[in-house]
């Protein structure tokens, strides 16, 4: 396999808050490896954090959505996960959508002209089943980026709040041991729970869709312990210019290569479709560093 570029997953924002991932202290610089792009205008695209490493992105050629099409679907998200949060049902919230409205036609539609026309012709319905499975993998790849960017929203609140806190505390001149146990307004900073986490699984299962043959993986967060464990590694100090890293970091570099069905835990391949995004083989790079 001739690898030329090197894909981090599962995150498409960026590197997960700080406190939320065990390997952020020692997770290497690796400016060669790119982060999958969603389909967004760069003017969405771009990571309001100045703490997060400057990042490149990869930008597939194949998604279904133009940049403009993404942009409304991730606002309809939006619209729906406000309208979850305020508990209100998700009916209500794109019941007067017309772009769910339009949907909703032109899906009737294509049932109706089956069910006039007879059988789809097999390369017919291959292409539009082809196609819906990448609508439906843009769309998850978008919904990701929505709560990775709400995850990131609720660092900032917390780390905000902390800060506010620990002045007020301070101005109150409480000492340490005056401080009641278990009272967060006196200082003691919020910890996100680890589950807000976007599965990873999701993620790396949609963007294979999106995924150039020549690719390698780049696993970090949670989806790095996992593969740790599920995957043989062995040293790749080749994969260094690649990563963009210095020559001391090259002994860290470790690779695998298995197909994704493999890497997400499955015992077999699909079934379905054998020659799937799932069952193409990969390679896979991480780091050693404890």
């Amino acid at each position: 396999m001739n690898v030329t570029l090197c894909l981090r997953l599962p995150f498409l924002r960026g590197p997960l808050p700080r406190g939320l991932d065990p390997d952020s202290s020692s997770a290497p610089a690796w400016p060669g490896a790119l982060r999958l792009w969603p389909g967004l205008p760069d003017d969405l695209c771009a990571v309001h954090d100045a703490a997060a490493p400057a990042c490149g992105r990869h930008r597939p050629s194949n998604y279904p959505f133009s940049e403009r099409e993404a942009a409304a679907c991730l606002a309809d998200l939006r619209q729906m996960d406000v309208a979850a949060l305020s508990g209100l049902p998700l009916g209500a919230a794109v019941a007067g959508n017309a772009r769910n409205a339009r949907q909703q036609a032109e899906l009737a539609a294509l049932k109706d002209l089956d069910r006039l026309d007879g059988a789809t012709p097999p390369a017919a319905e291959a292409a539009r089943r082809e196609r819906l499975e990448r609508e439906q993998a843009q769309k998850t790849l978008l919904w990701l980026w929505l709560q990775e960017e709400r995850l990131a929203e609720l660092a900032d609140l917390a780390r905000r709040y902390a800060d506010n806190a620990g002045r007020l505390t301070a101005a109150l001149g409480v000492e340490e041991d005056e401080r009641p146990r278990g009272l967060p307004f006196l200082g003691a900073s919020i910890a996100l729970d680890p589950s807000l986490v976007p599965p990873w699984r999701l993620a790396a299962a949609n963007a294979a869709y999106f995924l150039p043959g020549d690719a390698a993986l780049a696993a970090e967060g949670p989806m790095r312990a996992d593969l740790l464990e599920r995957l043989d590694f062995s040293p790749a100090p080749h994969y260094a210019e690649l990563l963009g890293c210095p020559a001391e970091q090259a002994d860290e570099i470790v690779e695998a290569r298995a197909p994704l069905w493999r890497a997400l835990g499955h015992s077999r391949p699909p079934e379905r479709d054998a020659d799937g995004p799932l069952a193409v083989e990969r390679v896979w790079l991480t780091w050693r560093r404890a």
